[in-house]
């Protein structure tokens, strides 16, 4: 019973990481789809105007995308863990 249990919570877990990647990967590179003129107001916001170097620029972009990609991870695994549920129930 607790390694059937243990095998269901490393199960979620797979699933949820590949998730995050599969939505990642979907979503590209937030230079792309992200705008310069926002990720540079949030850069002069966290370290300060004339702080924002290229260095600086990027890890916005980094986390950015970071805080993009939980969001619609969580709400994917979320809906799909309520229809597995549903589906079994029935």
């Amino acid at each position: 019973m607790v390694i059937k249990t243990l095998a269901h919570k490393f199960l979620k877990i797979a699933y949820y990481i590949i998730v995050s990647l599969i939505v990642a990967r979907t979503l590209g590179n937030p230079e792309i789809w992200m705008n310069d003129d926002l990720t540079n107001q949030l850069g002069h916001l966290l370290h300060g105007p004339g702080e924002i170097g290229a260095d600086n620029f990027y890890d916005m972009y980094f986390y950015i995308s970071l805080i993009t990609v939980f969001p619609i991870t969580t709400l994917i695994y979320y809906l799909t863990m309520k229809l597995i549920k549903k589906l079994r129930s029935k």
